[in-house]
């Protein structure tokens, strides 16, 4: 069955399709320690981004540090490209056997890494590192199936909707709370609209990167608590909770939300919005905190967004949750000295000076260590941890990283088809449903 299926995906790679069949892991040899000119132990590191160094600059401060630590004993190297190759090129190495001792894994494709038996459980390392579990807090638990610990988190993610208190102030807004709920931000769209900047910019041209807030309305209506229902068969996407949730954002598109170009924008090009304040409110996470704080200062504030009236499901949800995994090759285990260097790179990266230089680079890590935090001069980090002080729960983990690749796109096609008008509300989740159906 593995190879069968495993063929099948190796079609949709080589043809440039990123739906994600089932892997096999089933060729190659032995995994053997390499060493550098130094003599340090060689761990490679995939990642999904093609130059590190700017792109993601806490990974890489942290890899650098740890170089440093154990300078002719460890020396990890990144394998960079971006994230549609990379994908691509890990799929291509697990067939034959040759992925990176670490690899970042996309969300909605990691369970089938791990299906395939192509990642070493983690539970070990975990329990010879308490401090890191500990610190981990649960983090982890988004990552655990049949096979063990299939994966640690890349990072954690805190999603939500970043907005300019100074266009409020203009438009005479009042900041939303907790408790607005969705019609006072109806109400408050349209004062915003009225006072002549955009209320809330979008970019949906690459949808995948446009969804932050979004996974706190489908969380706010039952995703948690229905989605095994519905993946099982029991339930479909069409169902009351989510029809609910989907004309709320249909309801958006009708109050003017959004840039007139919004189909034809991609999300930095909605943040530029935001950042030239043009724009009141933009939905995103802590990755572009240190941007904020440039271009609008203290004058930032964070909001989970709206409550919704007409479910029964808990309103009293935040989404700090955990980013897509990083996972280890199964083959480490058969090396001893490169299993001990990936356990001391993962202490080092899940330590407390990883999780400190995470904060200074204004991206919250996986864990919590009371001696790190962020600096005060870090207004939309602080204006995120305020928002994240009224103590509220957060699912395991995002519901777009619940589902499947397939389902995944059709979900970002259904929700960007009714913000832009091109689908209905019972149009689109019906569409979930047959790409849900199409998949199994």
């Amino acid at each position: 069955m593995r190879n069968r299926n495993f063929k099948r995906l190796l079609s949709a790679v080589m043809a440039g399709v990123m739906t994600l069949g089932i892997l096999t892991g089933c060729s190659g040899g032995s995994e053997e320690a390499k060493t550098d000119e130094s003599g340090a132990t060689v761990i490679k590191f995939g990642i999904h981004v093609a130059n590190p160094a700017e792109q993601e600059v806490v990974t890489y401060n942290i890899v650098e540090a740890f170089n440093k630590a154990n300078e002719g004993k460890y020396k990890v190297e990144f394998e960079a490209a971006d994230t549609e190759t990379h994908s691509k090129n890990m799929k291509l190495k697990a067939e034959d056997g040759s992925l990176p001792q670490i690899f970042w894994i996309e969300g909605s494709e990691a369970s089938e890494y791990s299906e395939a038996g192509v990642l070493l459980d983690l539970s070990e390392f975990l329990n010879e590192n308490g401090n890191v579990k500990e610190a981990l807090g649960g983090m982890e638990e988004a990552f655990v199936d049949d096979n063990g610990q299939f994966g640690l988190p890349y990072q954690c993610n805190v999603q939500g909707i970043f907005y300019n208190k100074e266009l409020f102030d203009n438009a005479k807004v009042d900041y939303p709370t907790d408790e607005t709920t969705y019609d006072e931000f109806i109400e408050m769209i349209g004062k915003l609209k009225e006072s002549g900047v955009i209320p809330l910019a979008i970019g949906s041209k690459n949808s995948a990167y446009a969804m932050w807030e979004f996974n706190e309305f489908l969380a706010r209506y039952g995703w948690e608590g229905n989605i095994d229902n519905i993946l099982s068969g029991k339930d479909k996407f069409n169902n009351k909770e989510l029809t609910a949730c989907f004309e709320k954002l249909e309801g958006l598109k009708d109050a003017g939300s959004f840039p007139e170009n919004m189909a034809t924008i991609e999300y930095f090009d909605a943040k530029q919005l935001f950042n030239e304040g043009k724009a009141a409110m933009f939905g995103t996470g802590q990755w572009d905190c240190a941007e904020f704080d440039k271009n609008i200062g203290d004058k930032i504030g964070f909001w989970w967004g709206p409550k919704f009236t007409d479910t029964q499901s808990s309103q009293e949800i935040v989404m700090k949750v955990p980013s897509a995994p990083i996972g280890v090759s199964a083959k480490v285990a058969d090396d001893e000295k490169l299993k001990e260097g990936v356990y001391e790179f993962l202490k080092f990266y899940y330590g407390e000076e990883a999780a400190k230089l995470s904060y200074e680079g204004s991206i919250f890590p996986a864990t919590s260590y009371d001696g790190a935090a962020a600096s005060d001069s870090q207004y939309a980090m602080n204006a995120m941890i305020e928002a994240l002080a009224n103590g509220w729960a957060s699912p395991k983990a995002a519901p777009d990283l619940t589902v499947s690749s397939a389902v995944q796109e059709a979900l970002y096609d259904g929700i960007f088809g009714v913000l832009q008008g091109t689908y209905k509300p019972a149009e689109a989740l019906d569409k979930i449903d047959a790409a849900l159906a199409n998949s199994q």
